[in-house]
């Protein structure tokens, strides 16, 4: 018994020694941001019949604070049928802070056919002007 006891001890610190001794750091893997290619793919995303990855597209556009993506959230906003994505495209609009996409979420406000949509435009409208809306993209922190 005492011989097994002593086996296990010496076959356990070899292995751990081994994998102390020749352990290599994991290398960093090294990512680059290429923002034309999140554009295209969250434009592509929002032209999905999956009601789930339109909406998570339309809002991280507004996370991320894309100019480009201004025009295409305007029409989501007009065109839209679901209220769901129009409330979203109102939210990611206000979050860029582009003067288009703030008047036609305050235009929305007033002439939207649902009263949810009209409700929370006049929200976020009343917030963008006040200030209360971030519209720093968390891709600028690093």
């Amino acid at each position: 018994m005492k011989k097994l006891m002593l086996v296990l001890l010496v076959l356990t610190t070899v292995i751990l020694f081994n994998a102390i001794l020749y352990s290599q750091p994991v290398p960093k893997r090294l990512t680059q941001i290429n923002e034309n290619q999140i554009f295209e793919n969250l434009l592509i995303g929002t032209n999905s019949c999956n009601k789930g990855l339109c909406a998570s597209s339309v809002y991280m556009m507004g996370e991320l604070c894309c100019e480009k993506s201004v025009i295409p959230l305007l029409s989501i906003l007009h065109n839209a049928e679901c209220e769901e994505i129009r409330i979203l495209a109102a939210l990611s609009l206000c979050k860029i802070g582009d003067a288009r996409g703030v008047f036609a979420v305050k235009r929305s406000a007033l002439f939207d056919e649902s009263e949810r949509v009209k409700r929370l435009c006049d929200l976020f409208y009343r917030a963008t002007i006040a200030g209360k809306l971030p519209t720093k993209s968390f891709l600028e922190n690093g």
